[in-house]
């Protein structure tokens, strides 16, 4: 059976979560956070050397880094594509996944470690202020690029299992998708009406 590593707040290994469940994929979920794992079990360290999450141990392969992942599944695993069949628009969805990790979802793992993880008299309100900012921008783009859509590049695709669970964390972190993003707030709605975005939380 495929076996992932991951840990419960990793918005991360949601993405890898929710190809798992597009795709009705069954597989053994290991938390890396949990008392008694050992993190230099040699099969983790093979399939994460960084001992990051997600990583997915699948027969021979072993591999990390969700969109990696992602693309990986829905490239041996046929069913339920998430993916177009074009190649250049393969390569449009990929370059543009590559690019907001690093200026939209980046901001969002930043607000989680100011806001959740470091001790409250360690938090910089004004850091969270600005990654605030920063992450409305993003969505501002996002509502942008759902105008008459119903999906980021029209399907449901990788793309759009890129942003979800981080997303969808935003309310945790003193957020949430502003009300005037019509679009964004819409697609939202479509994702959670997904039965993969409540099969990606267990």
């Amino acid at each position: 059976m495929l076996k992932l590593y991951c840990f419960p707040r990793s918005g991360n290994s949601r993405e890898v979560k929710i190809v798992l469940a597009e795709k009705n994929l069954s597989f053994q979920a290991v938390d890396i956070k949990a008392p008694g794992f050992d993190r230099e079990d040699p099969e983790f360290k093979k399939a994460s050397p960084k001992a990051k999450v997600p990583a997915i141990v699948d027969g021979e392969v072993y591999m990390s880094e969700a969109y990696e992942i992602n693309e990986y599944l829905d490239k041996k695993y046929t069913k339920n594509p998430l993916m177009p069949k074009d190649e250049t628009a393969c390569k449009t969805i990929r370059d543009w996944v590559a690019a907001h990790d690093k200026k939209f979802v980046l901001k969002i793992g930043l607000l989680v470690i100011e806001t959740l993880l470091k001790p409250k008299d360690q938090q910089n309100e004004e850091t969270k202020a600005k990654l605030r900012a920063e992450i409305t921008e993003g969505m501002k783009e996002l509502d942008r690029m759902l105008e008459g859509k119903p999906f980021l590049f029209g399907d449901y695709s990788l793309a759009d299992v890129s942003v979800t669970p981080h997303i969808a964390a935003l309310p945790i972190l003193g957020s949430g998708v502003p009300g005037e993003f019509k679009n964004l707030t819409a697609w939202f709605k479509r994702i959670q009406e997904r039965p993969s975005f409540k099969q990606s939380t267990q």
